[in-house]
C-alpha cells in the first residue's frame, strides 16, 4: 500500500512539473509580445501534422490563415520548440534579401548536416560551403545548358507519349490516366537521363529494379517521415543520425557506374554529369571538394528539382482538366509556338499562356510548400521591440501566403489570367523562394513542366474524372495527392 501511494505521489509530481514546464515553454511568444495561437501541452501547435491528420506542408498554411489578418508574423510551436511564420511580404524580403547574411542557412537538416543526398547539396548545405557550391553549380543551368538538356527531355517525352498511345481506350475513346503516376514515370527517367547520366525507360520496364526503387522513393513511408523530420525537427537527425534518413544507395550505384563509364569513353551527352566531371577534374576548394560522396550528392539537385516539377505538372494538368476554356487557350498557345519555331527551345520559351497556367498551378499547389531559414544571431525585427533569438526556426508557408486574400483576389480560384503581362502580380508569389537562396533550377523545372504538358495537350483533351476535391497525402511534406490524380485523356483527331 505504501509503495502504491509513493508511486501515485511520484507520478502526480511528474505530471505537475511537466505541466509547469510545458506552460512556461509554450508562453515563449507571449512573453515576447508576438501573436500566437492556443497550444497543446505536448504537441504545441503541431498536433495534426505530427499525427499525420493533415499534410505537414499544408498544415503550416492553416496556421498562417489562423493568425490575425494583418499580423506580420505568427509565433507557433513544434512540440515545445518556438518557431515563427512570416506573413508580411515586406518582412519576408527584409529577412531573406536585405538581411540575408544573418539568414544564410536553412533550418532544414539542422546544423550537423549528416551526410545525405538531401543535406550535402544546395538545398540543405550551410555557409560558407553553400555560397561556394552555388557559384560552381550555377553555370550548369544557363540557357545554353538547358538547350542541351532539352533533347533528352523530349526523348523521354516521346516514350511517355508512346506509353499513353498503348494505354487501354474505352468505347468512348477515353483513356483513364493517373496523372501523378504518369509524371512520376517521366520524372524517374529524366532523373536517370539528366541527373545520373544514363538512359532508362520506366514506361517500358515498370518491373525493373530502377523503376521499383523509384516507386519506393516516391511513396515509401520512411522517406515521407524523413522529409517531415528534416524540415521540422532536424534535431532528431542529430540524435539518431542516418537511421531516420532515406536510403539512396540505389541511386548512388547508378551514378558511380555512369561516372566510371563516362570517364572511360569521354562521351558527352549534354547532361548534368558532364558538368560534374568538369568540376571533379577542375581546381578544388577547401570549403567544398567535388570528390567522393560530395560529387554524388549534387545529383540531389536534380532528384529534388525534378520531383517538384513532377508535382507542378500533375496539379496543373488537374486544374486544366477542370477548366476546359483555359485548357483550350493553352493548347492553342502551344500549337502556335510550335508552328512558328518547331519543337525547339525557342518554341517552349514562347508558350506564354502555358507559362501563366503553370504559374497559377504552382500558386495554388506549391510543390515545396515551405520556405525555411535558420537565424545565425539574435535579430531585432525592424520597427518593433521584438527580438528573434539565435537559432529560431523561421518559416514561410506558401499555401498560406499564396492563398492569402490580402495579396490575391479570389485566392482559391484557378485563374491563369492573373499572370498575364498586363497584371501586377503580388510579391507574395514566391514558389521558388526569394533572395540569394531561391531555387537555382527554376528555369529547368519550368522547362520540364512545359515539355510534359505541351506534349500531352497537343495530342489529348484532358477531362476531369471526378468533381471531388483532390486530397493531399497526410504523410507528405511535399505536395502529393493521397490517391493519385485520376483524369481522362481523349485523343484529339486532326482534321
Amino acid at each position: 500500500m505504501a509503495v502504491l501511494l509513493t508511486s501515485l505521489v511520484l507520478v502526480s509530481c511528474i505530471v505537475i512539473l511537466f505541466r509547469y514546464y510545458a506552460k512556461y515553454k509554450l508562453n515563449y511568444w507571449k512573453r515576447r509580445g508576438v501573436d500566437s495561437l492556443p497550444t497543446d501541452l505536448i504537441f504545441g501547435n503541431f498536433k495534426d501534422a505530427a499525427l499525420f491528420k493533415t499534410a505537414p506542408g499544408s498544415y503550416l498554411g492553416e496556421l498562417h490563415k489562423s493568425a490575425n489578418t494583418n499580423a506580420p508574423m505568427l509565433g507557433f510551436y513544434i512540440f515545445h520548440k518556438p518557431c515563427i511564420i512570416l506573413r508580411d511580404i515586406n518582412l519576408i524580403k527584409q529577412i531573406m534579401v536585405k538581411d540575408f547574411e544573418n539568414f544564410t542557412d536553412r533550418h532544414f537538416a539542422g546544423a550537423q548536416e549528416i551526410d545525405s543526398i538531401g543535406m550535402r547539396y544546395l538545398f540543405g548545405l550551410n555557409s560558407p560551403a553553400w555560397k561556394y557550391l552555388r557559384s560552381k553549380i550555377t553555370p550548369s543551368f544557363t540557357k545554353s545548358k538547358l538547350k542541351l538538356m532539352l533533347p533528352l527531355m523530349m526523348e523521354t517525352g516521346e516514350e511517355m507519349m508512346e506509353f499513353l498511345k498503348n494505354e487501354k481506350t474505352d468505347a468512348n475513346g477515353i483513356k483513364n490516366v493517373d496523372a501523378e503516376e504518369l509524371n512520376y514515370k517521366y520524372t524517374s527517367d529524366i532523373i536517370a537521363s539528366v541527373g545520373l547520366g544514363v538512359k532508362l525507360n520506366t514506361f517500358k520496364n515498370p518491373d525493373s529494379e530502377f523503376s521499383k526503387n523509384m516507386t519506393h522513393f516516391y511513396h515509401s513511408l520512411r522517406r515521407m517521415l524523413a522529409l517531415v523530420t528534416v524540415f521540422f525537427t532536424p534535431e532528431i537527425v542529430g540524435v539518431f543520425g542516418k537511421k531516420v534518413l532515406f536510403d539512396s544507395s540505389f541511386l548512388e550505384k547508378i551514378f558511380w557506374k555512369s561516372i566510371e563509364s563516362r570517364e572511360k569513353t569521354g562521351l558527352h551527352r549534354g547532361d548534368f554529369v558532364d558538368s560534374l566531371l568538369k568540376l571533379k577534374n577542375g581546381p578544388q576548394n577547401s570549403n567544398y571538394k567535388f570528390e567522393g560522396k560530395n560529387l554524388f550528392y549534387q545529383a540531389g539537385t536534380f532528384v529534388s528539382g525534378f520531383e517538384s516539377s513532377s508535382s507542378a505538372s500533375s496539379f496543373t494538368l488537374m486544374e486544366l482538366a477542370k477548366y476546359p476554356e483555359f485548357q483550350t487557350k493553352a493548347r492553342d498557345d502551344i500549337n502556335a509556338a510550335i508552328e512558328k519555331h518547331g519543337l525547339t527551345y525557342e518554341a517552349f520559351n514562347d508558350m506564354k499562356y502555358l507559362d501563366q497556367c503553370i504559374a497559377e498551378g504552382i500558386r495554388l499547389h506549391p510543390p515545396v510548400a515551405t520556405v525555411d531559414r535558420y537565424k545565425m544571431k539574435d535579430y531585432q525585427v525592424p520597427g518593433t521591440d521584438i527580438v528573434l533569438e539565435k537559432g529560431t526556426a523561421i518559416y514561410v508557408s506558401l499555401y498560406g501566403l499564396q492563398q492569402d486574400s490580402r495579396f490575391f483576389e479570389n485566392p482559391s480560384e484557378f485563374n491563369p489570367e492573373r499572370f498575364d503581362s498586363e497584371s501586377d502580380v503580388s510579391d507574395a508569389y514566391i514558389p521558388f523562394g526569394v533572395g540569394p537562396r531561391m531555387c537555382i533550377g527554376m528555369k529547368l523545372g519550368q522547362l520540364h513542366v512545359k515539355v510534359v504538358i505541351a506534349m500531352i495537350l497537343r495530342s489529348y483533351e484532358v477531362i476531369q474524372l471526378s468533381k471531388d476535391e483532390t486530397i493531399l497525402d497526410n504523410r507528405a511534406t511535399l505536395t502529393v495527392a493521397a490517391d493519385g490524380i485520376s483524369l481522362q485523356f481523349k485523343e484529339i483527331i486532326s482534321s
